[in-house]
């Protein structure tokens, strides 16, 4: 453990140490000063390859250059040159236009050391390639602050980290080496520890196997307890099940008895009450009885009225259909002599 402790006190050391030297650059102007670019473009078709040189400023890591001319023709030829950096990755951009025609160069590509870059890419028209480029960007002089101006203090540094690391690594061997050694002894002793741990725990596996047989007995006869007694158990549910229903039948039995005797006062009611109601009902038969036999006899008599009266009405119009015809006989007879008479006359 000891030595665990050492070997990660120095790497966190080791590692502060680096990460310093490795935050050292991290400015601005890590990339600023006056840098040559050689940007060369393959041949395609029968165009020839070309390389153009030039050099511009890089300042905040950001670099721009343009130029205008005309042509022998008389078109005007201008292109801007431009691009960044951003962490050791630097890309750029050549605009290019003649006359009517336009182009691009686009390249990418990383730091090669702190003043060098090689990008890659190609000339496209649109998004179509027509070439592939190069372009290599050196620096000439750099600013101060810059990843080529520290680098002699920054390698200094890394030398002195890297001295002190050295160190402390060996500072740290040989005390691991030591540790290993009290390592050693102590393992020894551990291991004698172990082997006298082994025997007592043989000794307690043997007493520990005869307890187990003994509890394994004991619980044979629990588990023949606890049947019987679960075989008890279900004896005793089973006979306060059977009291349980015997009452129940009787209270059924008991209600059985009470409603039989509530049905029989009950029917001795309702027969006094229907022997009163068959009295009353005799007795209205005979008064209707009684109103029957006077109701018929009323009827006959007025039947006999009813006969007596049609029979006078029957002899009334016989006598009138008599009087009726004796008249007709009489108009046709006066009519017959009235016909008569004027036949008679003499005419006028």
């Amino acid at each position: 453990m000891f030595s665990k402790d050492i070997m990660a006190r120095h790497a966190t050391k080791l590692s502060a140490g680096l990460l310093l030297l490795l935050a050292l650059p991290a400015q601005a102007v890590e990339y600023d000063g006056n840098w040559q670019f050689t940007l060369s473009c393959a041949a395609q078709g029968g165009q020839a390859a070309f390389t153009d040189r030039f050099t511009a400023p890089i300042a905040q890591n950001a670099f721009t250059r343009s130029r205008s001319s005309r042509t022998g023709a008389g078109l005007e030829d201008s292109s801007r040159f431009s691009g960044s950096v951003e962490g050791n990755q630097m890309t750029a951009t050549l605009a290019r236009a003649r006359g009517t025609e336009r182009w691009t160069i686009r390249l990418a590509g990383p730091a090669i050391s702190d003043a060098r870059f090689d990008l890659t890419g190609g000339l496209f028209v649109g998004e179509r390639q027509l070439r592939s480029c190069l372009l290599v960007a050196e620096a000439v002089t750099s600013a101060p602050g810059s990843l080529a101006a520290t680098a002699p203090t920054r390698a200094a540094a890394a030398q002195q980290q890297l001295t002190e690391a050295t160190t402390q690594l060996a500072a740290a061997t040989a005390a691991l080496a030591a540790l290993q050694a009290t390592s050693e002894a102590r393992g020894d002793a551990l291991q004698t520890e172990l082997d006298l741990a082994r025997f007592e725990g043989a000794a307690m596996r043997n007493e520990l196997t005869q307890r187990t047989a003994a509890l394994t007995v004991l619980q044979g006869r629990l588990q023949a307890a606890e049947a019987a007694t679960t075989q008890a158990q279900a004896g005793m549910t089973q006979a306060q099940a059977a009291l349980a229903q015997a009452a129940a039948e009787a209270a059924q039995r008991d209600q059985r008895l009470s409603a039989a005797a509530a049905t029989i006062a009950q029917g001795a009611t309702q027969r006094a009450a229907l022997e009163t109601r068959a009295a009353a009902a005799e007795q209205a038969a005979s008064q209707a009885q009684a109103a029957l036999a006077r109701a018929e006899s009323a009827a006959t008599a007025q039947r006999s009225a009813l006969e007596t009266r049609v029979t006078a009405a029957e002899q009334a119009n016989t006598q009138a259909q008599a009087s009726i015809a004796q008249l007709r006989g009489a108009l046709a007879t006066a009519h017959l002599e009235l016909t008569e008479a004027r036949a008679a006359q003499p005419p006028r």
